[in-house]
């Protein structure tokens, strides 16, 4: 089956719906887009693309997007939505060593958010950091 995908701005054909695998994640993130910014849940990534959920209602196909988690930066076309999801096809492939990390941090998220939470209270207890 060929479908039309969205790369570098412009519809090209595929044989397939994606060009890459898409790892399974669920992190928070950053979603900078032309009405603002946003907290938004990466809910899978390749090297490609992304499925990106916002609070709100998705942006509109065709718009552009910066998608920002742990350290990764991704400009992007938004080529499909529904609802609050919606799919991010990259101008310019991700790292395959950041899809690999992001998939780690996902793994170990709690243990990791945790951690973070606990550094956080012991360092206000002890007058290091104010909120």
């Amino acid at each position: 089956m060929t479908t039309q995908i969205y790369q570098f701005g412009h519809a090209t054909r595929s044989a397939g719906r994606r060009q890459a695998a898409r790892v399974r994640l669920g992190l928070p993130g950053k979603v900078i887009l032309v009405t603002g910014h946003e907290p938004c849940q990466l809910d899978d990534l390749s090297q490609t693309g992304a499925c990106v959920t916002v609070a709100k209602e998705a942006p509109p196909v065709g718009d552009s997007a910066v998608l920002m988690v742990n350290g990764v930066e991704a400009f992007g076309t938004v080529v499909w939505r529904r609802g609050a999801r919606f799919g991010l096809c990259f101008d310019e492939p991700v790292a395959k060593d950041d899809v690999v990390r992001l998939r780690a941090i996902h793994d170990h998220f709690e243990s990791l958010e945790s951690d973070r939470q606990l550094r956080h209270a012991r360092e206000f207890v002890q007058g290091r950091r104010v909120y």
